[in-house]
């Protein structure tokens, strides 16, 4: 049967970062997180245990906050799959251009992971 434990949150967390924490500590890789300010509620599969508790606040309150660049890095991450052949069409683009100029060639994961780190920085 499902628990369901409510745990305080002073500022709008990460909700990608959330959910990972939140699995590790309680110890439960199907445990769901709802809400997040004023409080995250979570249900896991099992009753919790006094360490469960103890382990899903810390990492409730250790999660990084929901911050406008890690909000795009998550949209970045779930882009459908035509916006990603649309930046990897230029990137094969820009990679014709490399190989004139005798440069390495930029692979895909790259490509993705520098508009994870532009949005980080903006």
């Amino acid at each position: 049967m499902s628990a369901y434990q409510t745990f305080p949150r002073g500022t709008p967390p990460d909700p990608v970062a959330l959910l990972a924490v939140v699995r590790a500590a309680c110890g439960d890789s199907t445990a769901g997180v709802g809400g997040g300010v004023p409080a995250a509620v979570v249900k896991k599969a099992t009753a919790w245990s006094g360490p469960e508790i103890s382990a899903t606040q810390a990492a409730i309150d250790s999660c990084a906050g929901l911050t406008p660049q890690r909000q795009a890095q998550n949209e970045i991450d779930r882009w459908p799959i035509s916006m990603k052949a649309f930046a990897l069409a230029l990137v094969d683009q820009i990679n014709v251009l490399r190989q004139q100029a005798g440069l390495s060639q930029v692979t895909p994961a790259q490509a993705l992971q520098a508009i994870r780190n532009k949005a980080a920085e903006l």
